[in-house]
C-alpha cells in the first residue's frame, strides 16, 4: 500500500490528476454558470478560494480511486473524461461562434493531445484488449443502426416538418409515386413540365427503392431507405477490414470511422439522392475485387455505374489505380472501357432524350428550361463549351498552372475549399495520405471533382456529392492501416476517432435538435397541414409553394407555384399562409377562374378551379 501511495503522487501523476481535476471543476461550471462560455465575463465573479478547493476535492477523490484501484493509470482515465466532457458541451453549444470551423480546429489540436497521453498511458491495456468475432459483429451493427437511426431521424423531421423543399425532395417523391402507378420514371416539377426524370439524369438504381415504396407508399420510406442505405455501408468497411487482416480493434475503429464521418450524415439532410448508393456500392466493390470474385465485382461495377452518369468517374479512376498499381492489367483495362463506354452512352442518351422534350414543349410559354447533361459545373475550366468535358481535359493537359489556380479557388474568393478538405480527412486522421505507394494517391483523387469546381453545392457537406469519394478515402485507409507499425496504427487511429466524435458532436446533433424542437413545437398544425392536404384528390393537378410539394407529391402532376408559367391550367392551386397569403397572387388566380375551396387561416388556402 505504501508503495502505491507513493506511485501515485509522482510529479507525472500528480500533474495529470491536476488537469483532470480542473477539467472537471470546468465542465461543472458550464453546467451550473449562467450565460454562455463565448462571453468574457462568463465564470468571472466565481470565488477563486471556493473554485480551488473543489479542485482540490475532485484531486483528493481521484487519488483515492487510484490507490485503492487495482489499476496504474486511473489518472489519464479521468483526464481523457474530463476532457472529453468539456469538449462535447464546447462544440454543441457554440452556436454564436463566428467561426466555428476555426474553433473545432483549436478544440481538436488541444483534445488530440490528451488523446495521444491517453493512448501511450494505457498502452499495455489495449493490448490486452481482443474482442471476438461476435463482439465486432455487435459493434458493428449497433454502429450502423445508430448511424442509420440518426439519418433516418433528422431527414424524417425535415419532411415532417414541412422543411424539405420540391427542390429536391419533392422532385423524387413525385417520381416513385409515378414510378409506382406506371412503372416510369416521370415528373412534373424538376422542369415544370411532365417528364422523365432520366432526361435530366439517369439513375436507374432508384428502382431497388421501388418494391418498399409500393409496399410503403409514403414519402418518409424515401428518407429511412436512404438512410438504410449509407448505414449498411458498415458491413463492407468490416469485410476489407478483414480482409486485410487488420485486428478487431482497428477493425472496430474503422467501422466507427465511417458511421460517424461527419459528412456521412450531413451529405443525407438535404433528403434522398441517389448518390448515397455510391458509398455502399464502391465499399462492395472494392470489397469484391480484393476477393478476386470478380463477377460481382462487375456485377457492383454496373450498379454503381446506375446510380448516376457521373458515377462512371469513379469506376474510372478504380480502373486506372488497378493499372497503375499493376495489380490488375486485365480488369482495370475492362474495367475502363465500360466506364468510357457508358458515360459516352449515357450523354448520349440524356442528349436525344432532353432534345425530344425541348421539342415536344417547343410550343408552350414560357418555353421551360430543359437542358442536356450537366457539364456547366465545371465551366471554369472549359475554354470551348462545345468541347464539354474534354475541354477541362485539355486545359489540364495544355495549362495545368490554371488548374492548380482553380484547385481552392471559390468564386467568392473565400475558404470554404480548404474547410472542406480539412472536413473530409481530418475525421479519418489524414490516413489516406500515409502511403509510400504512388498509384494508391489515385484513390484520393475523387475529391478532386468537388475541389475543381466552382459550382458551391460541391464542396459543401451538406449536399450529396461526398458519398463516391468518402468510400475511396475508407478503402485507402484500411490498405494503408495494414501496413502501418501497431503502435503507429494505434496512435493514428486514436486521433481520427477523437477528430471524427469532436466533427460529429458540431455537425450532428444541431441538425437533430433543430428538427426536434420544430416538431414538438408544432406537432399538431403540421398534422392538421397534411390532413387538409391530403383532402386534395389524387387524380387532379396541383401547383403549390416548394415546401408544400413533397406533401402533395403523391400524383401524377405536381408544380412548384413560383415556377409555372401555365398556373392556371391546374386543377387545384395551394398557398401557404404560415406568414401571410400573397394577396396579388391570389387575385391574379381568381381573375383565372379559380374559388376558394377550403380556406384554413394562418394555414392554407386551396383554390379550385371552376369546371
Amino acid at each position: 500500500m505504501e508503495r502505491k501511495i507513493g506511485s501515485a503522487f509522482t510529479m507525472e501523476n500528480t500533474v495529470c490528476r491536476l488537469f483532470a481535476a480542473w477539467c472537471s471543476f470546468a465542465f461543472y461550471l458550464l453546467l451550473t454558470s449562467k450565460g454562455s462560455f463565448l462571453q468574457l465575463e462568463y465564470a468571472q465573479t466565481f470565488s477563486l478560494l471556493f473554485s480551488v478547493l473543489i479542485i482540490l476535492c475532485i484531486f483528493l477523490v481521484c487519488s483515492v480511486i487510484h490507490i485503492v484501484s487495482k489499476r496504474e493509470e486511473t489518472d489519464s482515465w479521468f483526464l481523457l473524461i474530463g476532457a472529453t466532457l468539456c469538449v462535447t458541451y464546447w462544440l454543441y453549444k457554440g452556436e454564436g461562434i463566428k467561426n466555428k470551423f476555426l474553433f473545432l480546429m483549436a478544440v481538436i489540436a488541444v483534445y488530440g493531445i490528451f488523446v495521444a497521453y491517453f493512448i501511450k498511458k494505457n498502452s499495455s491495456f489495449f493490448e490486452k484488449i481482443i474482442p471476438g468475432k461476435r463482439t465486432v459483429w455487435c459493434f458493428t451493427l449497433v454502429c450502423g443502426l445508430f448511424c442509420g437511426t440518426v439519418i433516418g431521424t433528422v431527414t424524417s423531421l425535415r419532411y415532417l416538418t414541412f422543411s424539405a423543399p420540391n427542390f429536391d425532395f419533392g422532385i423524387f417523391v413525385n417520381m416513385f409515386h409515378n414510378m409506382k402507378e406506371t412503372g416510369l420514371p416521370d415528373v412534373s416539377c424538376e422542369r415544370d413540365v411532365l417528364m422523365s426524370h432520366f432526361a435530366v439524369h439517369i439513375s436507374p438504381i432508384y428502382y431497388l427503392l421501388l418494391p418498399f415504396f409500393v409496399m410503403f407508399p409514403s414519402p418518409l420510406t424515401l428518407q429511412i431507405g436512404q438512410a438504410i442505405v449509407v448505414a449498411s455501408g458498415v458491413i463492407p468497411v468490416l469485410f476489407l477490414c478483414r480482409q486485410y487482416k487488420l485486428s478487431p480493434k482497428s477493425s472496430t475503429a474503422m467501422v466507427f470511422l465511417y458511421a460517424l464521418h461527419p459528412v456521412l450524415s450531413t451529405s443525407c439532410f438535404y433528403d434522398i439522392h441517389e448518390n448515397c448508393f455510391l458509398a455502399p456500392l464502391l465499399l462492395w466493390l472494392f470489397y469484391f475485387f480484393e476477393r478476386k470474385q470478380y463477377i460481382l465485382m462487375y456485377v457492383f461495377s454496373f450498379l454503381t455505374l446506375s446510380v448516376k452518369e457521373d458515377a462512371a468517374v469513379y469506376i474510372l479512376i478504380f480502373a486506372f489505380y488497378l493499372l497503375l498499381s499493376k495489380r490488375s492489367v486485365c480488369h482495370g483495362v475492362s474495367l475502363c472501357v465500360i466506364a468510357l463506354a457508358y458515360f459516352g452512352v449515357a450523354l448520349t442518351v440524356l442528349q436525344k432524350m432532353s432534345a425530344y422534350y425541348a421539342e415536344f414543349y417547343a410550343n408552350q410559354t414560357p418555353n421551360p428550361q430543359i437542358e442536356g447533361p450537366m457539364l456547366n459545373r465545371f465551366e471554369n475550366l472549359i475554354f470551348e463549351k462545345e468541347d464539354g468535358l474534354l475541354g477541362a481535359l485539355k486545359t489540364a493537359f495544355f495549362n495545368p498552372g490554371y488548374f492548380l489556380t482553380q484547385l481552392f479557388q471559390t468564386n467568392g474568393n473565400t475558404w470554404e475549399k480548404l474547410t472542406y478538405f480539412f472536413q473530409m480527412l481530418l475525421p479519418l486522421g489524414f490516413l489516406p495520405f500515409l502511403t509510400g505507394k504512388v498509384s494508391r494517391f489515385l484513390l484520393i483523387s475523387p475529391i478532386l471533382l468537388n475541389l475543381l469546381t466552382n459550382y458551391a453545392y460541391q464542396y459543401d457537406v451538406g449536399y450529396q456529392y461526398h458519398f463516391g469519394i468518402l468510400a475511396f478515402f475508407i478503402y485507402a485507409c484500411v490498405m494503408n492501416l495494414s501496413e502501418l507499425q501497431i503502435s503507429l496504427r494505434r496512435n493514428l487511429l486514436g486521433f481520427a476517432i477523437a477528430a471524427c466524435f469532436c466533427f460529429y458532436v458540431v455537425y450532428i446533433p444541431s441538425n437533430l435538435a433543430y428538427y426536434q424542437k420544430a416538431w414538438n413545437a408544432k406537432k399538431d398544425m403540421y398534422l392538421q397541414m397534411d390532413e387538409i392536404l391530403d383532402s386534395i384528390p389524387t387524380e387532379a393537378s396541383v401547383a403549390c409553394p416548394g415546401y408544400i410539394l413533397p406533401h402533395v407529391a403523391n400524383r401524377r402532376e405536381v408544380y412548384e407555384i413560383y415556377y409555372h408559367g401555365n398556373a392556371g391550367d391546374v386543377d387545384y392551386i395551394v398557398l401557404d399562409g404560415r406568414s401571410s397569403v400573397d394577396e396579388q397572387l391570389l387575385k391574379t388566380f381568381l381573375r383565372q377562374g379559380y374559388s376558394v375551396w377550403q380556406e384554413y387561416e394562418g394555414l392554407l388556402t386551396i383554390l379550385k378551379r371552376k369546371e
